[in-house]
């Protein structure tokens, strides 16, 4: 009996995991880069490893106990310089946090969805009014109210995951062409590639 319950316990645990963070962060980090940048009509501004300086400044401020860690230079204040000098297990934490944990992608079953899903919201936020997390919801069938819940989670789950896959793609898509108009223009050519990479990736995933 012992031995069934523990064998149970495993099968069950083997089929109710999620999506995993650990496999999903050094995707993020081959599309984003690990260089300090500061680009010409970039909206996000200083940035390294992904991470642009206000989401820094943003996560060291709300935790009073980061401060120490998020002052690299040590001059008690965090500035651009500060990330400049930022290690990779220094945003670790940030995308696990401020991403990954935000669209609750532990609970989404299948791995390239939930990158996918993900690398959306890292790379475009989650738009005016939750506008690109409504975007997925309206896809997989539920009322689009810009939240994470049980129902958008339990929908997301039950799409046919390459169906969900294949739209949610072709969504990024059409959006990186609706705003890529203007200074935003020269961006696009590094958007596709994004894409492109992970769509590279994922082909070594089961997504169906």
């Amino acid at each position: 009996m012992k031995y069934y319950l523990i064998l149970t316990f495993f099968i069950f645990s083997s089929i109710c995991k999620g999506a995993d963070f650990e496999t999903f962060f050094p995707h993020v980090i081959k599309v984003e880069g690990v260089l300090f940048t500061v680009t010409q009509y970039d909206k996000g501004g200083a940035t390294k490893f992904g991470v642009t300086y206000s989401t820094y400044k943003t996560w060291c401020d709300s935790k009073p106990i980061e401060i120490m860690l998020c002052d690299k230079d040590g001059n008690g204040r965090i500035t651009k310089n500060d990330l400049r000098l930022t290690v990779l297990l220094d945003v670790k934490p940030i995308y696990k946090k401020c991403y990954w944990d935000a669209v609750k992608a532990d609970s989404i079953k299948n791995q390239a969805v939930a990158e996918l899903f993900v690398d959306f919201i890292i790379n475009s936020g989650a738009g005016y009014k939750n506008s690109n997390i409504k975007a997925v919801q309206r896809i997989v069938g539920v009322v689009a109210d810009g939240k994470i819940g049980e129902k958008t989670l339990k929908a997301i789950n039950e799409y046919p995951p390459q169906k969900l896959y294949n739209k949610l793609h072709k969504h990024r898509l059409n959006y990186y062409y609706s705003i890529a108009h203007g200074t935003q223009k020269t961006f696009l050519k590094g958007w596709l590639n994004r894409l492109q990479t992970l769509k590279s990736i994922h082909k070594n995933y089961k997504i169906t």
